[in-house]
């Protein structure tokens, strides 16, 4: 078996687990590759001869896998996602047995299932249209806010660094979003617009009940005017009911689409993944790359239920 890993060695507090795993995974007769993405090293020429190798593994935080990922979409090639972040929210939502033993025998095992990407356009300041894959959550205002003023701590003290960005931000900012999708207009005010590809946050707290990375759409949802204190009865319905099926989501607009365009007036800070975009005008889109990710699982995962595993 001829294997690539892809590791960001800038990436959270289990940076260093990628390499047990290498040992785990080698067999005789195997070759191993490891290549580390940062200064020098991006995602595109790491993963440019992708499907020369029977396995790629990617590892890092949500932000690197995003990059990686993007740049392996079509390409057919088995890829395992490999826990290296400070959340790991797009590994939790495949939902893989975390051992490393258990990593390893996924890998070689090698059942593969066809998951969708989101796809992000926007306009910058310039006038360019810009674009990146996303595999968990794109969007603009709250959530973005939160990503931002987390980014300097959360390697040194990891997801507290989101809970104490969110108190940070009493009095989120409000905008209006015209949304366009499937022939129709809708004009909502709200504190944030997201689009997401993938639903389990932080807690296993589902944050859009019924998205799945594997059904051809993209859920996109609306927070509605609301300070920090106001939003408590999300939060707790989060808490009390995580899967969303009998508490739903209060204080949410959601919908599903196969492609959206949204205007934020006025322009609020964006994201995809955790990364976030400093130079945007308020105007963005988003569409479904249908199963053009080949994800390895094993039995644990609930997208396994749909396949032959």
């Amino acid at each position: 078996m001829r294997c690539l890993i892809i590791h960001n060695p800038a990436s959270g507090p289990s940076s260093d687990e990628i390499h047990a795993f290498a040992h785990a995974l080698a067999r005789p007769g195997d070759e191993v590759v490891m290549r580390f993405v940062g200064d020098g090293m991006e995602a595109a020429r790491a993963t440019a001869d992708a499907r020369s190798f029977d396995r790629v593994v990617v590892s890092g935080g949500d932000g690197t896998i995003s990059n990686l990922l993007d740049c392996l979409r079509d390409t057919r090639v088995p890829v395992l996602v490999f826990p290296s972040g400070t959340a790991n929210l797009f590994f939790n939502n495949i939902g893989n047995a975390p051992d490393i033993a258990a990593l390893a025998k996924t890998c070689r095992d090698g059942h593969a299932v066809q998951v969708d990407m989101g796809e992000l356009f926007w306009e910058g300041a310039d006038g360019a249209r810009r674009r990146h894959g996303f595999i968990i959550i794109a969007g603009t205002g709250f959530d973005a806010t939160i990503m931002g003023k987390a980014e300097p701590a959360k390697r040194d003290i990891g997801e507290v660094a989101y809970f104490l960005s969110a108190l940070q931000t009493l009095k989120p900012d409000v905008a209006r979003f015209t949304i366009e999708h499937d022939g129709k207009v809708e004009e909502l005010d709200g504190i944030s617009c997201m689009i997401a590809n993938t639903s389990v946050i932080q807690n296993g707290i589902n944050l859009f009940p019924g998205c799945r990375m594997d059904d051809g759409k993209i859920d996109v949802a609306v927070i509605e005017p609301a300070g920090l204190v106001q939003l408590l009865p999300t939060v707790i319905a989060g808490v009390i009911d995580p899967a969303g099926v009998t508490l739903g989501r209060p204080q949410f607009t959601m919908f599903q689409a196969s492609e959206v365009r949204v205007t934020c007036t006025p322009s609020l800070n964006m994201q995809f993944d955790g990364e976030i975009i400093p130079d945007n005008t308020g105007v963005f889109g988003a569409r479904v790359l249908p199963r053009c990710l080949d994800i390895l699982v094993d039995e644990f995962s609930p997208l396994a239920q749909d396949s032959s595993i």
